[in-house]
């Protein structure tokens, strides 16, 4: 190898060492001293250090990131056409998912210069070739393309209105095009018309062609779904949503084939486009799934579409909660796509509730669907029998002089339960205050009324209408929190002690209303429900305090503390506006009475009362006597009471302590929460228990 001379060095061999200049400037200074020029910001802070990191220097490439030149006249197979159409498709997907557009969607480059494709400006001098016709590229891959861009801009304008909320909706842009001055109808002319030469050309052979004229059609189905109004014709809606279908088992029909390593086609993705964008995101390169994984993706958005028009014509708004309420997490259709993302603002766009009513219908639902008696007719009979001076405060109860009313407190609550489980759990804790409040004035209302108004009378039940919906809200705060993972081994005792205690409440409240609602009705169908599945959860979290309670350290001062710090939101300054005591307030000093009861009380059997949770979730799976407000999606509410019956069962083992005597013999640190396996409940180690039971046991010599 030549070695190199000074010479050779860049810039010549003319240096001079300004060690000491620096050393003798900054001999004033101390360690971590820092002198800021006038001007000097955070962000040129961090760009001193982003220089040379290749995974925040977005404009930095590396030897390995080296690729050939990218043609974009470059002649194409059709079966080339259709690979490139179906990995963008796999990278909307990816979008949707919640990654940025810069690593996902603009990745491929024709999606960055589709203005340039125009057929008119397809060069002269291309090769004849007739298995690569040149009118591939500039008619049937612009179209596509411009059809995944307008379907991004329609999604992004959702975005825009705050029709989204989970991780898509931090999702930046930049000032890449998404189509955004071409009209739907214009892209829709453009796929129409890159079929149509597929057709009338005959340049491109069977299947490919099929394959090219199925994957336009489907784009085209799928732009103008998003593009519909599924409250103005309901039924052409869910038209469109069967032909997307038709065409897209026609495109799985007709798979396009991996590309060779040296095919062209390769060429129009590049994932580090990122540093060629304005885009303020490090470089992330993402695994982009197979074409399989994209097509599973796109099921469930057609699923969801079609769940969404079926939505749009549900006027129960105890469907809505029923569906995707407490619980819901256990549902089948887990993907989270954006026809389910938006289901929201179907139901509520900010204006109107279901595009035909206002907030009073809200609150008035809420009454005939708790109760079963409308909001005038409370209105009327509190008006007629009130003994108060003043008028009772339905202001304060539609419009609110807290943070809301109870109408718009309620439409925020059935969007919410879209949020994901984090901004949805706080929104929960927030929204207890104002249920509290809301619940209050309902109380002083009935307070208002003869006293010797009977237990049968709907209208003595009006604070339970409040009450039953906040007892519910707190329940999913506190079980939610094993989906999260947030507790500790110590305060998971108090966390299910605590959630048994909300339950009971609730239970009571339950009971109360059903000696008043009409045995017959929706209403009370779905408190029966509601009661023999509270009796389930609570038949199982009593056990699980009582059997947990040895995780705990007994240092009561340090857990004092954590309780303080965990159970917050059950303590803010709001509940001082409110003379009515806190329904099921948590309680430590209860809790570690309880503990002491529990432990002493050689009656209880956590095995027995597995068994009977497992024997109530069993009879209403049997039963079917789920109905209530569940409708058309009693099976989705059967599969609830299923994954519920799964935990208990998993739960039904010999090692469980039959009584409370045998609990020093249980090894507590047999359970294992995992929130893939369950939400909020554990199972038992078995492989756990086997490693232990074989160490015990040890052979006899002889």
């Amino acid at each position: 190898m030549e070695m190199l001379t000074i010479s050779d060095l860049p810039g010549g061999d003319n240096f001079q060492d300004v060690t000491n200049i620096f050393v003798e400037a900054a001999a004033e200074m101390g360690p971590g001293d820092l002198i800021l020029r006038e001007g000097f910001t955070l962000q040129d802070a961090m760009s001193a250090f982003e220089i040379g990191e290749p995974r925040l220097d977005s404009g930095m490439a590396g030897d390995a990131d080296q690729r050939p030149p990218f043609d974009i006249w470059t002649p194409l197979l059709p079966e080339e056409i259709c690979w490139i159409i179906d990995r963008s498709f796999t990278l909307e997907m990816l979008w949707h998912a919640g990654n940025t557009l810069a690593h996902t969607v603009f990745t491929c480059l024709y999606a960055l210069i589709a203005s340039e494709l125009h057929p008119d400006m397809l060069p002269y001098g291309l090769p004849n070739d007739a298995q690569r016709p040149p009118q591939l590229v500039p008619v049937v891959l612009r179209a596509s393309i411009c059809g995944m861009l307008k379907c991004c801009d329609l999604s992004w304008r959702e975005l825009s209105k705050g029709h989204v909320h989970d991780k898509i909706g931090k999702v930046t842009k930049g000032d890449t095009s998404l189509l955004e001055g071409m009209s739907v109808q214009n892209v829709i002319a453009t796929l129409d018309s890159a079929t149509a030469w597929l057709v009338r050309s005959r340049k491109v052979p069977d299947p490919w062609a099929t394959a090219l004229i199925a994957r336009l059609n489907l784009r085209k189905a799928l732009l103008q779904i998003m593009d519909a109004n599924i409250f103005k014709a309901s039924t052409d809606f869910l038209t469109l949503v069967n032909v997307a279908r038709n065409h897209f088992h026609t495109v799985r029909t007709y798979p396009s084939p991996e590309p060779a390593a040296e095919s062209p086609a390769r060429l129009a993705f590049d994932p580090y486009i990122a540093r060629k964008l304005n885009s303020t995101v490090p470089i992330r390169v993402i695994d982009v799934p197979s074409v399989t994984e994209a097509w599973r993706s796109i099921d469930a958005l057609l699923d969801g579409w079609e769940e969404q028009r079926l939505l749009s014509l549900t006027a129960n708004v105890s469907t809505w909660e029923a569906i995707f309420g407490p619980g819901s997490q256990f549902r089948r259709c887990e993907r989270r796509t954006l026809a389910l993302r938006r289901r929201h603002s179907v139901f509520y766009d900010g204006l109107l509730v279901l595009n035909k009513f206002n907030l009073t219908w809200v609150i008035d639902r809420f009454f005939f669907e708790t109760l079963g008696v409308s909001y005038q007719s409370v209105y009327h009979f509190v008006g007629q029998n009130s003994r108060s001076q003043r008028p009772p405060p339905w202001a304060d109860i539609q419009r609110g002089h807290f943070k809301a009313g109870s109408s718009l407190l309620m439409t925020e609550y059935i969007r919410a339960l879209w949020y994901n489980p984090c901004r949805r759990r706080r929104f929960f804790m927030k929204s207890l205050v104002d249920l509290h409040i809301y619940y209050t004035r309902l109380t002083e209302i009935v307070a208002n009324l003869p006293e010797n108004l009977p237990s049968t009378n709907v209208m003595k039940h009006l604070p339970a209408c409040a009450l039953v919906w906040r007892l519910s809200v707190i329940r999913e705060v506190v079980l939610s929190g094993f989906q999260l993972e947030l507790y500790t081994s110590e305060e998971k005792p108090f966390a299910y002690w605590y959630a048994s205690q909300v339950m009971d409440a609730h239970l009571a409240c339950l009971d109360a209303m059903l000696l008043a609602v009409e045995p017959d009705s929706l209403a009370a169908r779905e408190l029966r429900f509601q009661h023999s599945l509270l009796s389930a959860l609570q038949a199982m979290t009593i056990p699980l305090f009582a059997l947990s309670i040895p995780l705990m350290s007994f240092a009561w001062r340090q857990m004092h503390a954590n309780f303080v710090r965990r159970y917050k939101w059950a303590f803010g300054r709001g509940y001082e506006l409110s003379v009515v005591p806190v329904v099921a307030a948590p309680d430590f000093d209860r809790f570690t009475d309880t503990c002491g009861r529990v432990m002493q009380d050689k009656t209880f059997s956590p095995s027995a009362s597995f068994d009977l949770a497992y024997s109530i979730l069993v009879q209403l799976i049997e039963s079917r006597a789920v109905g209530g407000y569940a409708g058309l999606w009693t099976n989705e509410r059967i599969h609830l009471l299923q994954n519920l019956a799964d935990a208990c069962e998993r739960l039904q083992n010999p090692l469980i302590p039959s009584s409370m005597a045998r609990l020093p013999s249980f090894d507590t640190g047999l359970f294992k929460w995992d929130p893939q396996i369950h939400p909020w409940f554990p199972v038992l180690d078995q492989e756990g228990a086997e490693r232990r039971q074989n160490r015990r046991v040890r052979p006899v010599e002889p």
